[in-house]
């Protein structure tokens, strides 16, 4: 009798340690949503969604499983049940390029108008210094109608001081971008793949290499800057390995 209990307990544990959970992932307006990066944080699991849309993954009672898109926030649910889960992602709102620069202009328009009618004083300019190009500050006015020389720009071409600009630059935003990116990734995700909070910053940098990791970094798409990361796991921790 003990011994048929104990076979009776051992099945019940690999029951609720081996169940698979199985669902759909879609917006908040019920549309299916592809290839979704699906991972169980107690296990480190990791799959897609199929191409139904829909995805299976090992897990058990109390097991945390995240969900991972492009251009959607990140979403997570704690298993409660083996039945079948609609998971529902809500979408970053997307502003279009061309519908910035024409809003922008417009603001710049009507601003000018009300100082004008007004006598407001024309507000300071973006602190940032305009780098000097060859093609549009130089060689452009030169050949223009009537030709111009432009001192300013080739000093600061001959110079480097528009080559430094550029770099400084780069450099700020490189570190706005990383700062934005530590304040919104989790940590603890990462650090379950292998990577301590003191690689953290590391992995990063290496991580840049990759164009995608910087579109979604400027782009400040969790979602997708989340993937991307996620892509460049394997091959840093094979590096630090080497070492």
């Amino acid at each position: 009798m003990k011994r048929l209990l104990q076979l009776i307990f051992l099945a019940v544990s690999g029951f609720i340690i081996s169940q698979n959970i199985s669902g759909k992932v879609t917006t908040e307006d019920d549309v299916l949503i592809p290839k979704v990066l699906i991972v169980n944080m107690t296990t480190d699991q990791k799959t897609y969604t199929d191409a139904s849309r829909n995805f299976i993954i090992d897990g058990k009672m109390g097991d945390e499983i995240r969900f991972a898109k492009e251009s959607f926030k990140l979403g997570k649910i704690i298993i409660s049940s083996n039945d079948i889960q609609s998971i529902k992602l809500e979408r970053i709102p997307q502003e279009i390029e061309e519908v910035k620069i024409i809003n922008k202009n417009l603001a710049r328009s009507r601003e000018e108008e009300l100082r004008n009618s007004i006598g407001l004083p024309k507000g300071p300019d973006k602190p940032r210094e305009k780098p000097a190009e060859a093609v549009n500050d130089i060689l452009m006015p030169l050949i223009g109608i009537p030709p111009t020389i432009n001192f300013q720009a080739i000093y600061d071409v001959v110079s480097g001081k528009s080559r430094r600009l550029k770099r400084l630059y780069k450099y700020e935003d490189m570190q706005e971008g990383l700062a934005w990116t530590r304040s919104n990734i989790d940590p603890e995700y990462f650090a379950q793949a292998g990577i301590p909070p003191e690689k953290l910053n590391d992995f990063l940098m290496f991580s840049l290499r990759d164009e995608k990791v910087l579109m979604y970094m400027k782009a400040k798409n969790v979602g997708g800057i989340t993937i991307s990361l996620d892509n460049n796991i394997k091959a840093y921790l094979e590096r630090i390995a080497e070492k």
